[in-house]
């Protein structure tokens, strides 16, 4: 390739990160509309998938095809053969109810930002940001003074998430094992707040009383992968594919700070008292690991299962408070499927995909647990000169939780867009 098609890959990359960080600093505060179950734990997921493995389900722990990355599973980082640039917006829209309550909510984020480059013919490198988790809540309710005959508005809410930013190291041993190593750094910060007001023969008063609360987090943490492809039919027609990561157990280093406050019409009756001031302390993230299996037709189809398991049980917030969430186990399921790879005809050359994925959630309301079930539907179109380019679209619909016993139901619609730009670097000219 040539160096100036080099400086237009990497200028296109920086604008396409600068663009998405952009992005994502003007919906940060809304990350991906309200949801009352961020209140628990460290909040809702993003998860690990990218905009092709959402469409499937979730899954594809145990298959790459090459085209686009696969950060299910680091061991399949080497199946890149191109320098290959990933980028995905993540939308979604949220229906939720509790009784005869109702709302609607939408938002949007950065999805991923994921850049990898073949070093030799067995190693890849590369590197990725995205988001991991995000918190973003606002829960009013009303409770009786006692002793008088005004009644206390509390406003409880929260805002904020925790990133991941990731150096990868992919490796081919042998011919039909790989292994692959992700080391990750994250960091973020969440502020909650509880306001207080009073009301007096339905007249709000003009004081109220805030609890504020900021949480900041950073660690290291680390996820193994690896995958084998067992040939079933010579000549390429048919492979099976075994593969499952592990992520280890880390301690997210913490400071809280924790100040109250006294305003009267916005306007503070005196300086906030800091009662906490950059207290040290640390969050408990529990191990996961992912099993799955697929049979691959080459450039024809691919049908993969999958199974996760994370034990938040051993989840710890700040000050090792136990905070009484649930195991995860849940199952994926996904097809993708490409007509006819070398045709002439366009719609023969996109992989079309659908996929279905249930299971358990973290969370518990009084004692009913929350589970979540979604299927989902996913295209990438190739573009550019050759279609040596991607754009993937997944959709996703799913319902979690019920409207029954005081618990709360969502759905949602949730829409991932990935742009995939492939290049050759570091090759070898040869003269003839």
């Amino acid at each position: 390739m040539s160096l100036y098609s080099r400086i237009g890959i990497i200028s296109l990359a920086i604008t396409l990160g600068w663009s998405c960080t952009d992005l994502a600093t003007k919906l940060k505060a809304q990350g991906l509309g309200n949801s009352p179950y961020s209140s628990l734990g460290m909040g809702e997921f993003y998860g690990d998938a990218y905009s092709d493995n959402t469409a499937m389900g979730g899954s594809g722990v145990s298959t790459g095809g090459g085209f686009q990355i696969n950060n299910l599973n680091p061991a399949l980082w080497v199946r890149n053969r191109f320098t290959t640039l990933d980028v995905g917006l993540v939308g979604q829209y949220k229906s939720i109810s509790s009784g005869n309550l109702r709302q609607q909510n939408a938002g949007g984020n950065l999805a991923y930002l994921s850049l990898s480059f073949p070093v030799t013919p067995r190693w890849v490198i590369g590197g990725s940001l995205k988001p991991y988790s995000f918190i973003d809540y606002e829960n009013t309710f009303i409770r009786p003074v006692s002793g008088s005959s005004g009644v206390a508005q509390y406003t409880v809410s929260g805002k904020g998430g925790v990133n991941k930013a990731s150096l990868v190291n992919s490796f081919q041993i042998g011919r039909y094992v790989s292994l692959g190593l992700e080391s990750s750094y994250f960091f973020g910060n969440v502020r909650r707040a509880s306001d207080v007001s009073l009301f007096v023969n339905g007249i709000p008063s003009d004081y109220m009383v805030s609890l504020n609360e900021r949480n900041t987090y950073s660690d290291v943490a680390f996820r193994a992968g690896g995958a084998v492809r067992i040939p079933i039919k010579k000549e390429n027609k048919l492979n099976l594919n075994v593969g499952g990561t592990y992520s280890f157990s880390t301690s997210l280093n913490s400071t809280k700070t924790t100040s109250f406050e006294l305003t009267q019409g916005s306007f503070p009756v005196a300086a906030p008292d800091t009662l906490e001031n950059n207290l040290g302390g640390s969050m408990q993230v529990p191990e996961q690991y992912q099993v799955g299996a697929s049979l691959e037709w080459p450039f024809k189809m691919t049908v993969s299962v999958d199974y996760s398991h994370q034990t938040w049980s051993k989840y710890r917030g700040f000050g090792n408070v136990n905070e009484n969430l649930n195991d995860v186990d849940r199952l994926h399921v996904g097809l993708e499927y490409l007509p006819r790879f070398a045709s002439l005809n366009y719609f023969d050359i996109v992989r079309y995909r659908v996929g279905f994925s249930t299971g358990s959630t973290p969370y518990v309301i009084g004692t009913t647990k929350v589970n979540d079930t979604n299927v989902s539907l996913g295209f990438t179109f190739p573009m550019g000169r050759g279609y040596a380019n991607f754009l993937s679209v997944a959709l996703v619909g799913g319902q979690r939780g019920t409207n029954s016993g005081g618990a709360i139901r969502e759905r949602y619609g949730r829409m991932v867009i990935g742009i995939t730009l492939l290049e050759k670097w570091f090759q070898k000219r040869l003269i003839e």
